[in-house]
């Protein structure tokens, strides 16, 4: 895992912490992740959402109310397109991944017998396992901007020195 990518995961999770945050909460090179609201807060048709932006393009948006996302290459096929959707798979949903084979891309999921065709978007069921090996990997390479301000973990269970 790269360290833009640990970041960008450490800033989804702080945003998951956050609904009130609304704008840009993380910009580094290529990668931006940001939070919006659409309609009014506790009406009908209220939505959270936090996108992660690879070359200001869309390629993950969480909808924390509803524990699913949606990501997406917009259409480009590229090695670094391929390694962020594949952070984000790994670190919010329960082992699905992209892959490529004679220069198409496939998406699988660990228990499936079959991979299937990647066609530009996927929907996925948000989880979130404080034991996933790629999530405390993110924690190692790249420390939470809201525990480092807080000072307490996202549980609140002990003070960060």
């Amino acid at each position: 895992m790269r360290k833009i990518e640990a970041q960008t995961i450490q800033s989804v999770r702080d945003l998951l912490w956050m609904p009130e945050f609304k704008g840009t909460y993380f910009k580094s090179s290529n990668m931006q992740v940001d939070q919006s609201h659409r309609g009014i807060h506790g009406k009908l048709g209220y939505e959270r959402i936090i996108s992660v932006r690879l070359h200001g393009n869309e390629i993950f948006a969480l909808y924390p109310a509803d524990k699913n996302f949606i990501i997406m290459d917009c259409n480009w096929k590229t090695s670094t397109t391929k390694s962020r959707l594949n952070v984000l798979l790994a670190c919010f949903s329960s082992g699905f991944s992209i892959f490529q084979k004679n220069h198409e891309w496939y998406f699988q999921g660990k228990t499936w017998t079959k991979a299937y065709r990647w066609e530009s978007s996927q929907s996925v069921q948000f989880y979130l396992d404080a034991d996933n090996y790629p999530l405390k990997l993110a924690e190692k390479l790249a420390p939470s901007r809201l525990e480092k301000s807080t000072k307490t973990s996202r549980d609140g269970s002990y003070f960060i020195k």
